[in-house]
């Protein structure tokens, strides 16, 4: 294996184990505060975090992106980072500012929408000071120190702040502080371990390079947070704060650990597919390995979900959140396609091809936009929206990988095969679970029933990693020595 292909390995278990202690520690506070806050809580911060998700693309201006994939990067490129940084992320937070009211109209929302908005919005300042230090830690693959500061940041920052805030009886303004406090130790955690200049420098022509490349990433950004966020506005303008405050829990349960396994995918194969963006053969062949690995993971991980998730509501967040229990299944899926596109998109970025996804999230956007307006016409309610979503994120995702089949021709067999093992093993995943449920239900209580699907699924997972070689998958996992020796056999490792 390359000095490469080993840091990415390592990179990989760093940012997955980082990943894993934000869900064991994401879980049980989710269930505290669901039973601490209430669904107008946290339908309020949805809805807040529709306005900065829309200045937050713009914020951060695509210059960690920049900072990672650049060829070569000075000390003055970096200052000229530094102060773009500066000037996006102040003139992000006064333009959050002003447009808050009309936000607030917008979506129908009460009074305390805008000053929620308006504070929280700060968090566009950290995030922007906060980008060029990690887009150097990025650059330099220095996963371990990434993995510990994101999960330190989220750990004391939003989980330990925003617990003691609701226990003092703070309501929403609990994930106000706790997201702050967050964003702000995003921003100081990298900046104290990298430590590079903090002198402005204003350079005219260096500024429009740099911009050039993020710029571009901001645009694309954006278009993804339409996208992706369109389901929720709907559902907060038509159907209600309480409905998207049911959206927005359903919506956690349902992609927090997908969402967690691709983050940390895509933090490392940045970096690492921008080093060799310029061999064709090799980014074609790491590109089908990650495909083959991501979709294994994903599809078969929803169909737990989705399987067990009247069991993970019941017990994660009480009884006032039932609704909620119905639409995690479609929203599980939702999740898998976007966090598939997602990975693809991380590819096209590494190689600076960043222009024609532009058309791809226009083409899912009018598809989204005219789905609503049938929907709507047609009477129907959050099924029908989240319906709508579905679709969308499903032509997406058929647009970048037709895209990137053409861009590499060898992978169409390998990446076809790919999607069609992982959801075989989805259906007999949620077969096997549904099964469970059905011969279980109503003679055990509810977390003796989940404790039994999650060993279950987690038995399955197992033989399948031990005795699934034909599985494309799999092979990849021991090929890259991504599990553990015990359940490899005697397979050895591919060299590069």
């Amino acid at each position: 294996m390359t000095q490469l292909g080993s840091a990415t390995v390592k990179g990989m278990r760093w940012t997955y184990l980082a990943g894993v202690a934000a869900i064991v520690l994401q879980l049980p506070y989710a269930a505290v505060m669901a039973r601490l806050l209430t669904p107008e809580d946290f339908g309020l911060m949805a809805l807040a975090h529709l306005v900065l998700r829309f200045a937050h693309h713009f914020a951060q201006g695509g210059l960690r992106s920049a900072v990672v994939q650049r060829a070569t990067l000075t000390d003055r490129d970096i200052r000229v980072t530094f102060t773009l940084a500066l000037l996006v992320g102040t003139c992000s937070f006064a333009a959050v500012w002003c447009v808050a009211p009309y936000a607030t109209e917008l979506v129908r929302g009460p009074a305390e929408l805008t000053r929620v908005i308006r504070a929280t919005a700060l968090m566009l300042v950290f995030m922007a000071l906060g980008a060029p230090a990690a887009g150097l830690l990025a650059r330099a693959m220095r996963y371990r120190a990434v993995a510990l500061t994101d999960f330190l940041s989220f750990a004391v920052g939003y989980c330990l702040v925003g617990f003691t805030s609701a226990l003092s009886g703070a309501g929403v303004w609990s994930l106000v502080y706790g997201t702050l406090c967050w964003y702000f130790l995003q921003a100081l955690l990298p900046c104290l371990l990298v430590r590079h200049s903090l002198r402005p420098l204003f350079d005219l022509p260096a500024m429009r390079d740099i911009l050039g490349f993020g710029g571009k990433v901001s645009v694309n950004g954006f278009l993804e947070y339409l996208t992706e966020d369109f389901g929720k506005l709907a559902i907060g303008r038509y159907v209600g704060i309480t409905a998207a405050g049911l959206y927005d829990r359903a919506a956690l349960l349902a992609s927090l650990p997908l969402h967690q396994i691709q983050t940390a995918a895509s933090k490392v194969l940045l970096p690492a597919f921008s080093r060799i963006r310029h061999e064709t053969g090799r980014l074609g062949a790491s590109y089908t390995d990650c495909v083959c690995l991501t979709a294994l993971i994903l599809l078969p991980l929803w169909a737990v979900i989705g399987a067990s998730s009247d069991q993970l509501v019941a017990l994660l967040l009480g009884g006032q959140w039932t609704g909620a229990a119905e639409l995690v299944p479609m929203l599980g899926l939702v999740s898998v396609l976007a966090l598939l596109a997602q990975f693809l998109g991380t590819l096209v970025e590494a190689m600076g091809l960043v222009g024609p996804k532009v058309l791809i999230h226009l083409v899912q956007l009018a598809v989204l936009v005219t789905g609503t307006a049938l929907a709507l016409a047609a009477g129907g309610g959050i099924q029908a929206l989240m319906a709508v979503v579905l679709t969308g994120q499903a032509i997406r995702l058929a647009l970048l990988q037709a895209w990137l089949s053409r861009l590499f021709p060898a992978t169409r067999r390998p990446v076809a095969a790919a999607y069609a093992q992982a959801a075989g093993l989805a259906a007999a995943t949620w077969t096997v679970l549904w099964c469970l449920q059905h011969t279980l239900d109503g003679r055990c209580p509810t977390a003796l029933l989940l404790a039994a699907k999650l060993i279950t699924a987690g038995a399955l997972a197992v033989c399948c990693a031990r005795y699934g070689g034909s599985l494309r998958g799999v092979r990849v996992a021991r090929e890259r020595g991504l599990l553990p020796a015990a359940l490899t056999r005697h397979h050895p490792a591919r060299t590069q």
